[in-house]
């Protein structure tokens, strides 16, 4: 059937030829032509049709070619065609006359030809018009090496790119370009590479490795004299590689250098000194790069650079050290030896949030005119920072947490032409936002998409933007510029909002010191209230607090329960044996405190005093629950005089003082008020605070001996 439709198509196309018309109709299903009809791209033939006489570019893909000849572009040999692509055609052989009509051809690709034999397309380029020829890609052809003799008809020629992407080299060898006088850009893209020879490669001036498996830069030293292999190479692209470490001798022999791109690598430290010896570099990026966690004082020492892309990594800059007291970074040294640098972009990182570090991490870059710290969570905006740059010309702080600053952070700023503040949280322009000096020499300002009030504070903004020229310059003004407050004014546009000055009256001060009077009052009321209701619980609380913050701050354990037979012996009177028996001890054992108590761990035919002074000293803590009924036994007085010296022994932390019930002063002793006024105790609180309470004692139980008591604090 589809042999039939071949003969009908082309015996339509003889009948047309012989009218004279025989450009489009033998196109329409086989071939597409571009608008301008300077490119036709056709599918699906045996053979290639003739083609209307405009067409230089010439696309074949997903055809029939077996074996291709200067026969084969036999209909379009007076096209001069300047552009030819050969895409998955299923071509086997080239034969090296294959090219010979076509004089003015610039641009060859070859794609997705995976059955090429590879002798036959060497034999092919002798054909070719060197002296023309501008661009060879050699695109997903499954290609894993290549014959060393492969481009020797090339010898003394130029080309402005050759590209070998999407293949699967492992090795590349750079002696199969040493036939050329010159490559403007070779690449080498999306390969699985891991060794690079840069020999032959003197003549390459831009080399791009991305998206390989390379574990290093490679070596483009000839020699320990440091003679380069690459003397003219200006741009060197590494993305996406499998990069770990930078070190002092990584960048040697690279005199020439102009551009570096590292992005997408794994690296986790940026060394001292590894851009030093690239004398001519100018511009570098180094983003995407999320494991990037220590940058060294001297890591961007490169007196030459001029631009620094430093974007996505999540930085740090907020902490110089980490919470093992590691220095990530200096804000002083940072940038110390790049003063040279005009253009810095470090968008999505986190900017310090001490102001002070933010202006000494950025003062020495006085040359920048382009400065972009977008989405750097940024809340507020250090002063005196920008004055020292005096040829900042754009600054950028799109995307950051900026709801307002003082009036004197963009003052005399005479150079800068473009202020992007747009996507942060400011809510109301007042006359001392923005010098009326810096809006009149602005020539962009974007400030929308932001959180805009619509309250009598917005008015002189509104106000000002009627009656100037100042909408001119606003980025996307009027329609992203909405309210969001107060929520009967929600997302109207700020060009509507229109407030009269009765609106926006001023406000009587007797009524502000009335308010302020009564809230006052109210909220000492309720103040006092709590602290008469609430004693225990907020001593409870700040007891709490207090040995939390400690902890944080490194207090060091010097003992610890796995010392002791048990965590913790409890003296009670037998009148709070219930509270003791149902609430205590079994609060204390759920969680797998081993708990001494007389009744069941005493030893059998011991003495009480002797059964009461072994298992004090075999408990890590001693646990005291007073009441009334305590004090009333002398029992209860004995063991509180024992334990007296334990206290001495081990310090305060060595007792959990339980008030079970508030004693009352008649039945105060000497010894327990001593006690109580020297050892931090806790109340126990039923109902609300309860949960509190026993959150204390398990901390208390647990805590180290040496952590501070309240007296201490």
């Amino acid at each position: 059937m589809e042999l039939i439709t071949l003969y009908y198509l082309c015996f339509i196309c003889f009948i047309y030829f012989l009218r004279g018309k025989s450009d489009l109709p033998c196109l329409k299903r086989s071939c597409k032509l571009s608008k301008d009809k300077t490119t036709a791209k056709c599918s699906g033939l045996e053979y290639i049709p003739k083609i209307p006489s405009s067409v230089v570019k010439l696309i074949l893909e997903k055809n029939r070619l077996f074996h291709i000849s200067m026969d084969t572009f036999q209909n379009v040999s007076n096209n001069n065609l300047t552009r030819l692509a050969l895409i998955d055609n299923s071509v086997k052989v080239l034969t090296s006359d294959a090219f010979h009509n076509m004089k003015y051809l610039k641009y060859l690709e070859i794609s997705h030809e995976k059955k090429l034999n590879i002798s036959y397309l060497k034999m092919s380029f002798k054909s070719l018009n060197k002296q023309v020829m501008d661009t060879v890609n050699f695109i997903n052809n499954g290609w894993t090496m290549l014959p060393m003799d492969l481009f020797s008809d090339f010898r003394n020629y130029t080309l402005e790119k050759i590209m070998f992407n999407d293949n699967t080299f492992f090795t590349f060898n750079g002696s199969l370009m040493s036939e050329f006088s010159e490559i403007h850009q070779l690449s080498i893209e999306r390969n699985e590479l891991v060794f690079l020879n840069a020999s032959g490669l003197h003549s390459v001036i831009e080399l791009i490795l991305s998206a390989n498996n390379m574990f290093e830069i490679p070596n483009f030293c000839a020699d320990e004299a440091g003679r380069s292999l690459v003397p003219k190479l200006s741009r060197l692209d590494m993305t996406d590689n499998a990069i770990r470490k930078l070190h002092q001798a990584s960048f040697n022999c690279l005199h020439n250098l102009k551009k570096l791109t590292l992005d997408k690598n794994r690296l986790m430290i940026l060394e001292n000194r590894i851009f030093f010896s690239l004398i001519n570099l100018k511009t570098l990026s180094i983003s995407w790069i999320p494991h990037l966690s220590v940058i060294k004082p001297g890591a961007f020492n490169c007196s030459s650079l001029q631009v620094l892309i430093f974007v996505h990594n999540g930085f740090r800059f907020d902490k110089e050290k980490n919470n093992k007291g590691k220095h990530l970074y200096n804000s002083s040294e940072l940038f110390k030896n790049t003063q040279s640098l005009m253009k810095l972009d470090l968008t999505n990182n986190y900017m310090p949030k001490d102001p002070g570090i933010f202006r000494q991490m950025l003062y020495p870059l006085s040359n920048l005119t382009k400065m972009i710290l977008q989405a750097s969570y940024i809340a507020s905006l250090p002063e005196g920072l920008f004055q020292k740059m005096p040829f900042l010309e754009t600054l950028n702080l799109k995307g950051n947490r900026i709801t307002t600053w003082n009036q004197s952070v963009f003052k005399n700023l005479k150079s800068l032409r473009k202020l992007l503040l747009d996507g942060n949280y400011i809510r109301v322009i007042n006359e001392s936002s923005f010098p009326v000096q810096l809006l009149q020499t602005l020539e962009t300002l974007d400030i929308s998409h932001n959180e805009f009030w619509c309250t009598c504070a917005q008015k002189w903004f509104v106000d000002y933007c009627r009656s100037s020229n100042i909408s001119k310059i606003l980025t996307h003004w009027p329609k992203y510029y909405a309210c969001i407050y107060p929520e009967d004014k929600k997302h109207l546009l700020l060009v509507d909002y229109k407030p009269t000055d009765t609106d926006c009256s001023t406000w009587s001060p007797v009524l502000t010191i009335i308010i302020v009077i009564v809230v006052s009052l109210f909220l000492v009321t309720v103040v006092l209230i709590l602290m008469l209701n609430c004693q225990a619980n907020i001593r409870n609380l700040i007891y709490l607090f207090r040995v939390s913050k400690w902890k944080r701050k490194g207090y060091i354990r010097l003992n610890s329960s796995e010392s002791f037979e048990y965590d913790a012996f409890i003296i009670y009177c037998e009148s709070d044996r219930q509270w003791v028996h149902s609430e205590l001890l079994k609060r204390l054992e759920d969680i797998d405190l081993k708990v001494c108590i007389h009744y069941r761990d005493f030893d059998v035919g011991e003495s009480i005093t002797d059964n009461i002074t072994n298992y004090v000293g075999k408990s890590w803590k001693v646990i005291v629950v007073m009441s009334n009924n305590f004090t009333k036994s002398e029992w209860c007085q004995w063991e509180l005089d024992l334990v007296q010296e334990r206290r001495r022994r081990y310090g305060k932390d060595a007792l959990v003082l339980i008030m079970q019930s508030q004693i009352d002063s008649s039945h105060m002793t000497n010894s327990i008020r001593s006690l109580l006024d020297t050892t931090p105790h806790l109340q126990y609180q039923q109902g609300l605070g309860e949960d509190l309470f026993w959150s204390v004692i398990t901390k208390a139980v647990m805590k180290p001996f040496k952590d501070p008591p309240t007296a201490i604090l």
